[in-house]
């Protein structure tokens, strides 16, 4: 039997708050988008560019989300590559989102209101 992987590796910035809710089984779930950048072309003609990639987090990373991570902060993802589909107005649209086994926020904390910093 052969091995396969399927891992993907992102640093970047939040592009929103995660949309953290509980399943009907009562598991813990976020949603976020992640955005990362590129530089296409070389000296003054090259052009950045900016990916969008959407994340689901399961668990205590969803709950970790919901209570430290934001809109904007940088953060390192690592988790696997799903893919999907669903059917608008008869058409079919392919979907493609990360599920997450490992978030690290590189962001510096910042103080929470309410909290003193030590």
């Amino acid at each position: 039997m052969s091995r396969s992987v399927n891992k993907i590796i992102l640093v970047g910035h939040m592009g929103r708050d995660p949309e953290v809710r509980d399943t009907p089984s009562g598991r813990r779930v976020a949603n976020v988008s992640l955005a990362t950048n590129y530089r296409v072309g070389s000296g003054g003609d090259a052009e950045e560019r900016t990916s969008w990639h959407r994340l689901t987090l399961w668990g205590h990373l969803a709950q970790f989300a919901e209570e430290y991570v934001e809109k904007g902060d940088r953060v390192y993802v690592e988790g696997r590559l799903e893919y999907d589909s669903y059917e608008r107005d008869g058409v079919t649209i392919p979907t493609a989102e990360v599920v997450v086994r490992e978030l690290v926020l590189l962001s510096p904390p910042r103080e929470r209101e309410g909290e003193v910093a030590a």
